[in-house]
């Protein structure tokens, strides 16, 4: 599963040995403000990402972090000669294998290359990669990469807006459809567990499913308003999605469902916000439980969980204060689900104040606060952080820890990556 701003937040089912304590680690030396996409997780908590030495390169090594903050590795990623790197997807990372995929394009004046490569024993201090050069690989953009473990086959674009699927084997291309257009970073797209069919919303807002040959099964535009991240409910066959209605002069916030299981899109129920406000259309992503099927999302003030079968509500939760709101400017753009100990950290960020930063933890089934964790503070003598630029979505290593990460500083200039992890709750 993947969008190319948010790359497969995995929850390895392996001991990651992680001390409980909580740690931070600062990148200085790296512009950071297209490397951090490729941030990625092992299956035994390691937590990997590319950072560059230089503004002018967007990826020069990927590095290995363990659950306890400390450096496992660092391998210079295979380069093109006289060339330097405008692009990298994300980590992909194949749980059953222990093997790590991404892709880099590399450009100079006149001339462009792209490579497809996997990295060998992630695990180790001595990892080995493996690459090959596609040219139609390239892109100027972060392109998405996503595993299909069902069918084997990694999915990606090509020549910047066409999705295609390449064996993970060989790195041969299967197939490509060039009707399917606007493959940009605002795409999203899911594989299908169960059956290894493909879903896929583009910059177009169309919704397409494909099976794994590439036959393509329906094609439906989805009223997207901008907003394209879904969630999938393999297990009931279903797709939700926020969205806002542009037609309606308030442009209220919806939460739809969709039966995907046939050979086209129907919906099933909306949810629609009756709260108009200023802050009403401030929407996470879904996020699916589809072993209870419930579906939960984050509208500031409130966290919002609803029946997937149906669109009740089963619970509505007030997180912040409105005063809260509008004094920081508070926003919360992601949220990361633990099934099994049956929480939701819901990660809200301030637009306003640089050092605010900070998790709430829910409950999943009853929507009671357990615990808001300060994740970025003042510091104590007074002296402010440099501007928050962006901090990206919450990753949970089992039921122990948790990572943050986010970038601080302006763009050209060096544009720090902090990452922190910090133990869940117990």
């Amino acid at each position: 599963m993947g969008n190319a701003r948010n790359t497969r937040r995995l929850i390895p089912s392996l001991s990651t040995e992680y001390n409980d304590s909580t740690w931070k680690f600062v990148f200085n030396s790296s512009s950071q403000d297209t490397t951090v996409f490729g941030t990625g997780v092992g299956i035994n908590g390691d937590l990997y990402l590319f950072v560059s030495d230089s503004r002018y390169s967007s990826a020069d090594y990927m590095l290995c972090l363990t659950s306890n903050g400390d450096v496992r590795w660092k391998m210079y990623i295979e380069s093109v000669p006289r060339m330097i790197n405008v692009g990298v997807s994300n980590i992909v990372s194949d749980r059953e294998n222990n093997i790590l995929f991404y892709t880099s394009s590399w450009a100079d004046s006149g001339s462009y290359m792209a490579k497809m490569c996997r990295v060998f024993y992630p695990q180790t201090r001595h990892p080995a990669q493996e690459c090959v050069n596609i040219a139609k690989l390239f892109v100027s953009f972060l392109s998405p990469l996503a595993l299909n473990t069902k069918a084997n086959i990694l999915m990606t674009t090509v020549n910047e807006n066409v999705p295609a699927a390449f064996n993970a084997t060989t790195f041969e291309m299967i197939w490509s459809n060039l009707e399917m257009m606007g493959s940009d970073p605002s795409a999203d797209y899911k594989n299908d567990p169960l059956t290894g069919d493909v879903y896929w919303i583009g910059g177009d807002d169309n919704m397409r499913k494909m099976n794994s040959t590439g036959t393509r099964l329906f094609e439906n535009d989805t009223n997207s308003g901008g907003n394209r991240q879904f969630a999938l409910d393999s297990r009931r066959q279903k797709m939700v999605r926020a969205w806002q209605n542009l037609s309606d002069h308030e442009w209220p916030l919806i939460v739809s469902a969709w039966d995907v299981g046939s050979t086209e899109l129907r919906e099933q129920w909306q949810w629609k916000n009756t709260v108009i406000n200023s802050t009403n259309n401030d929407c996470t992503p879904p996020v699916i439980d589809d072993l209870y099927g419930f579906t939960y999302f984050v509208n500031l003030p409130y966290a919002i969980a609803l029946d997937t079968n149906s669109g009740y509500r089963k619970w509505q939760t007030q997180l912040i204060t409105n005063d809260e709101i509008n004094q920081l400017d508070l926003v919360s753009e992601c949220i990361a689900f633990n099934g099994q100990k049956r929480i939701i950290y819901v990660l809200v960020k301030s637009t306003k104040v640089s050092s605010t930063l900070f998790l709430v933890a829910v409950h999943a089934d009853t929507g009671k606060i357990l615990r808001r964790m300060e994740v970025l503070q003042k510091a104590t003598n007074g002296e402010e952080y440099k501007k928050l630029t962006i901090p990206f979505c919450p990753i949970l290593i089992g039921n122990e820890l948790v990572y943050i990460s986010w970038l601080s500083g302006d763009y050209p200039e060096l544009v720090p990556l902090t990452v922190v992890g910090m133990p869940q709750l117990s």
